[in-house]
Protein backbone atom coordinates (compact mmCIF):
# COMPACT_ATOMS: atom_id res chain seq x y z
CA UNK A 1 0.00 0.00 0.00
CA UNK A 2 2.62 2.24 1.02
CA UNK A 3 4.76 1.84 -2.54
CA UNK A 4 1.60 1.77 -4.63
CA UNK A 5 -0.34 4.56 -3.22
CA UNK A 6 -4.12 5.04 -3.59
CA UNK A 7 -4.73 8.67 -4.48
CA UNK A 8 -7.42 8.57 -1.36
CA UNK A 9 -7.48 5.80 1.37
CA UNK A 10 -10.75 5.30 3.87
CA UNK A 11 -10.28 3.14 7.18
CA UNK A 12 -13.28 1.32 8.24
CA UNK A 13 -13.58 -1.17 11.13
CA UNK A 14 -10.81 -3.32 10.03
CA UNK A 15 -10.70 -2.61 6.05
CA UNK A 16 -8.29 -0.24 4.15
CA UNK A 17 -10.57 1.05 1.55
CA UNK A 18 -8.88 2.47 -1.98
CA UNK A 19 -9.63 4.85 -4.11
CA UNK A 20 -7.82 6.07 -7.38
CA UNK A 21 -10.41 7.43 -10.31
CA UNK A 22 -10.42 3.73 -11.37
CA UNK A 23 -7.27 3.34 -12.22
CA UNK A 24 -5.54 -0.02 -11.61
CA UNK A 25 -7.93 -2.45 -9.75
CA UNK A 26 -5.66 -2.43 -6.33
CA UNK A 27 -6.14 1.55 -6.01
CA UNK A 28 -9.95 0.95 -6.15
CA UNK A 29 -10.56 -2.02 -3.89
CA UNK A 30 -11.36 -2.54 -0.22
CA UNK A 31 -8.35 -4.60 1.65
CA UNK A 32 -10.31 -6.77 4.32
CA UNK A 33 -7.56 -7.12 6.78
CA UNK A 34 -8.14 -6.60 10.18
CA UNK A 35 -11.08 -8.53 12.48
CA UNK A 36 -14.48 -6.77 12.59
CA UNK A 37 -16.77 -5.02 14.88
CA UNK A 38 -19.83 -4.22 12.96
CA UNK A 39 -22.08 -6.63 10.78
CA UNK A 40 -20.55 -8.12 7.52
CA UNK A 41 -23.24 -6.93 5.25
CA UNK A 42 -23.59 -3.64 6.82
CA UNK A 43 -20.16 -2.93 5.74
CA UNK A 44 -20.30 -4.76 2.20
CA UNK A 45 -23.01 -2.07 1.85
CA UNK A 46 -21.19 0.78 3.27
CA UNK A 47 -18.57 0.08 0.36
CA UNK A 48 -20.73 -0.83 -2.15
CA UNK A 49 -22.38 3.01 -1.63
CA UNK A 50 -18.71 4.51 -1.50
CA UNK A 51 -17.85 2.94 -4.59
CA UNK A 52 -21.23 3.86 -6.74
CA UNK A 53 -20.77 7.44 -5.31
CA UNK A 54 -17.52 7.39 -6.79
CA UNK A 55 -18.92 5.73 -10.51
CA UNK A 56 -16.91 2.67 -9.98
CA UNK A 57 -17.74 -1.06 -9.22
CA UNK A 58 -17.33 -2.30 -5.97
CA UNK A 59 -14.23 -4.36 -5.82
CA UNK A 60 -12.93 -6.52 -2.52
CA UNK A 61 -8.90 -7.50 -2.74
CA UNK A 62 -9.37 -10.61 -1.11
CA UNK A 63 -6.33 -13.30 0.13
CA UNK A 64 -6.91 -16.60 2.34
CA UNK A 65 -6.48 -14.64 5.48
CA UNK A 66 -9.37 -12.03 5.14
CA UNK A 67 -11.36 -10.49 7.53
CA UNK A 68 -13.98 -12.19 8.60
CA UNK A 69 -12.74 -15.32 7.75
CA UNK A 70 -15.92 -16.17 5.47
CA UNK A 71 -15.96 -12.59 3.62
CA UNK A 72 -15.15 -14.49 0.05
CA UNK A 73 -17.97 -17.17 0.85
CA UNK A 74 -20.46 -14.28 1.82
CA UNK A 75 -19.23 -11.78 -1.32
CA UNK A 76 -20.10 -15.09 -3.90
CA UNK A 77 -23.66 -15.26 -1.99
CA UNK A 78 -24.24 -11.71 -3.33
CA UNK A 79 -23.47 -11.65 -6.94
CA UNK A 80 -19.60 -10.75 -6.68
CA UNK A 81 -17.97 -12.65 -9.15
CA UNK A 82 -14.12 -14.03 -8.81
CA UNK A 83 -11.86 -12.50 -11.47
CA UNK A 84 -8.19 -11.78 -11.46
CA UNK A 85 -6.08 -14.37 -9.57
CA UNK A 86 -2.84 -12.72 -8.83
CA UNK A 87 0.89 -14.55 -7.73
CA UNK A 88 2.87 -12.48 -5.57
CA UNK A 89 6.37 -13.42 -5.84
CA UNK A 90 9.41 -12.90 -3.73
CA UNK A 91 13.56 -12.99 -4.26
CA UNK A 92 16.39 -13.15 -1.88
CA UNK A 93 19.17 -10.97 -3.76
CA UNK A 94 21.28 -10.73 -0.91
CA UNK A 95 23.31 -13.34 -2.11
CA UNK A 96 22.64 -12.73 -6.19
CA UNK A 97 25.38 -11.59 -8.38
CA UNK A 98 23.62 -8.44 -9.81
CA UNK A 99 24.24 -5.23 -11.56
CA UNK A 100 22.58 -2.63 -13.42
CA UNK A 101 23.22 -2.76 -17.57
CA UNK A 102 24.84 0.17 -19.03
CA UNK A 103 21.86 0.97 -21.28
CA UNK A 104 19.74 1.64 -17.80
CA UNK A 105 18.87 5.28 -17.14
CA UNK A 106 17.13 5.97 -13.65
CA UNK A 107 15.25 8.89 -12.53
CA UNK A 108 14.58 9.24 -8.61
CA UNK A 109 12.10 12.09 -9.19
CA UNK A 110 8.63 12.09 -11.55
CA UNK A 111 10.18 12.47 -15.78
CA UNK A 112 7.64 13.30 -18.18
CA UNK A 113 9.47 10.97 -20.59
CA UNK A 114 9.52 8.11 -18.79
CA UNK A 115 5.76 8.86 -17.88
CA UNK A 116 5.39 8.96 -21.78
CA UNK A 117 7.00 5.45 -22.24
CA UNK A 118 5.21 4.02 -19.98
CA UNK A 119 2.09 5.30 -20.68
CA UNK A 120 2.78 3.70 -24.16
CA UNK A 121 4.09 0.49 -23.75
CA UNK A 122 1.94 -0.66 -20.93
CA UNK A 123 -1.22 0.28 -23.81
CA UNK A 124 -2.58 2.99 -21.27
CA UNK A 125 -5.04 5.09 -21.99
CA UNK A 126 -3.74 8.61 -22.43
CA UNK A 127 -6.21 10.32 -20.43
CA UNK A 128 -5.56 8.49 -17.68
CA UNK A 129 -1.58 9.95 -17.71
CA UNK A 130 -2.56 12.52 -15.23
CA UNK A 131 -3.56 10.14 -12.45
CA UNK A 132 -1.09 7.38 -12.86
CA UNK A 133 1.40 10.80 -12.34
CA UNK A 134 -0.35 11.92 -9.49
CA UNK A 135 -0.02 7.88 -7.58
CA UNK A 136 3.98 8.06 -8.61
CA UNK A 137 4.62 11.56 -7.49
CA UNK A 138 3.07 10.73 -3.78
CA UNK A 139 5.54 7.67 -3.14
CA UNK A 140 6.57 8.84 -0.30
CA UNK A 141 9.54 5.89 0.29
CA UNK A 142 12.68 5.56 -2.47
CA UNK A 143 11.48 5.32 -5.61
CA UNK A 144 13.48 4.71 -8.78
CA UNK A 145 12.01 5.26 -12.58
CA UNK A 146 13.72 2.91 -14.85
CA UNK A 147 14.03 3.16 -18.67
CA UNK A 148 16.09 0.43 -20.77
CA UNK A 149 17.26 2.04 -24.21
CA UNK A 150 18.78 0.32 -27.57
CA UNK A 151 20.53 2.38 -29.72
CA UNK A 152 19.08 4.78 -28.60
CA UNK A 153 15.82 3.88 -28.34
CA UNK A 154 13.71 3.31 -25.10
CA UNK A 155 12.65 -0.18 -24.94
CA UNK A 156 11.53 -1.05 -21.70
CA UNK A 157 10.62 0.59 -18.79
CA UNK A 158 9.55 -0.43 -14.52
CA UNK A 159 8.97 1.27 -11.39
CA UNK A 160 10.95 0.36 -8.42
CA UNK A 161 10.24 1.41 -4.99
CA UNK A 162 12.44 0.31 -1.73
CA UNK A 163 10.77 0.25 1.88
CA UNK A 164 11.78 -1.59 4.59
CA UNK A 165 14.91 -4.17 3.11
CA UNK A 166 12.22 -5.15 0.22
CA UNK A 167 12.12 -3.53 -3.09
CA UNK A 168 8.77 -3.96 -4.80
CA UNK A 169 8.96 -4.05 -8.99
CA UNK A 170 6.06 -2.74 -10.49
CA UNK A 171 4.81 -2.60 -14.40
CA UNK A 172 7.80 -4.10 -16.04
CA UNK A 173 7.08 -3.64 -19.73
CA UNK A 174 9.27 -4.58 -22.81
CA UNK A 175 7.80 -2.96 -26.03
CA UNK A 176 6.25 -5.54 -28.23
CA UNK A 177 9.14 -5.04 -31.11
CA UNK A 178 11.90 -5.92 -28.90
CA UNK A 179 10.70 -8.70 -26.84
CA UNK A 180 12.07 -12.16 -26.27
CA UNK A 181 15.33 -11.01 -26.58
CA UNK A 182 15.87 -11.43 -22.77
CA UNK A 183 15.52 -7.35 -22.14
CA UNK A 184 13.24 -8.13 -19.45
CA UNK A 185 15.69 -9.79 -17.44
CA UNK A 186 18.29 -6.94 -18.21
CA UNK A 187 15.45 -5.08 -17.10
CA UNK A 188 14.57 -7.01 -14.10
CA UNK A 189 18.06 -7.66 -12.91
CA UNK A 190 18.98 -3.48 -13.30
CA UNK A 191 16.49 -2.78 -10.75
CA UNK A 192 16.84 -5.44 -8.60
CA UNK A 193 20.79 -4.23 -8.09
CA UNK A 194 19.74 -0.36 -7.66
CA UNK A 195 17.29 -2.04 -4.85
CA UNK A 196 20.44 -3.89 -3.52
CA UNK A 197 22.44 -1.14 -3.41
CA UNK A 198 20.04 0.67 -1.28
CA UNK A 199 19.80 -1.84 1.18
CA UNK A 200 17.13 -4.24 -0.38
CA UNK A 201 17.32 -7.56 0.64
CA UNK A 202 14.21 -8.93 -1.13
CA UNK A 203 12.32 -8.24 -4.09
CA UNK A 204 9.00 -8.77 -4.61
CA UNK A 205 6.49 -8.51 -7.71
CA UNK A 206 2.82 -9.17 -8.58
CA UNK A 207 1.61 -11.34 -11.71
CA UNK A 208 -1.66 -12.68 -12.93
CA UNK A 209 -1.34 -16.18 -12.53
CA UNK A 210 -1.76 -16.84 -16.30
CA UNK A 211 0.84 -14.76 -17.76
CA UNK A 212 3.05 -17.93 -18.19
CA UNK A 213 5.69 -15.88 -20.30
CA UNK A 214 6.39 -13.14 -17.16
CA UNK A 215 5.88 -16.11 -14.73
CA UNK A 216 8.89 -17.85 -16.49
CA UNK A 217 10.75 -14.91 -16.91
CA UNK A 218 10.69 -13.86 -13.32
CA UNK A 219 11.67 -17.94 -12.58
CA UNK A 220 14.92 -17.69 -14.42
CA UNK A 221 15.43 -14.39 -11.78
CA UNK A 222 14.37 -16.93 -8.58
CA UNK A 223 11.59 -15.27 -7.97
CA UNK A 224 9.03 -17.98 -6.37
CA UNK A 225 5.13 -17.61 -5.40
CA UNK A 226 4.67 -16.13 -1.68
CA UNK A 227 0.83 -16.09 -1.84
CA UNK A 228 -2.11 -15.53 -3.99
CA UNK A 229 -4.42 -12.86 -4.37
CA UNK A 230 -7.73 -12.59 -6.41
CA UNK A 231 -11.04 -10.07 -6.53
CA UNK A 232 -14.27 -10.03 -6.03
CA UNK A 233 -16.02 -7.77 -7.90
CA UNK A 234 -19.85 -6.70 -8.89
CA UNK A 235 -21.61 -4.49 -11.84
CA UNK A 236 -22.58 -1.28 -10.47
Amino acid sequence: MNAWPALQTMHYDGWVIRFAQGVTKRLNSVYPIYASKIDVNEKINYCENLYRLQNLPPCFRMTEIVQPSGLDQKLEEQGYEHAFDVSVQLVDISQLKIASDKNIQIAEIMNEAWLDDYIRMNDVNPANTPVFKRIIEQIIVSRGLFTLSKNGIAVGCGLGVVENKHIGLFDIVIDKSYRNQGLGQVLIESILAWGKNRGAEYGYLQVLVDNDPAIRLYSKVGFKEEYRYWYRMKGQ
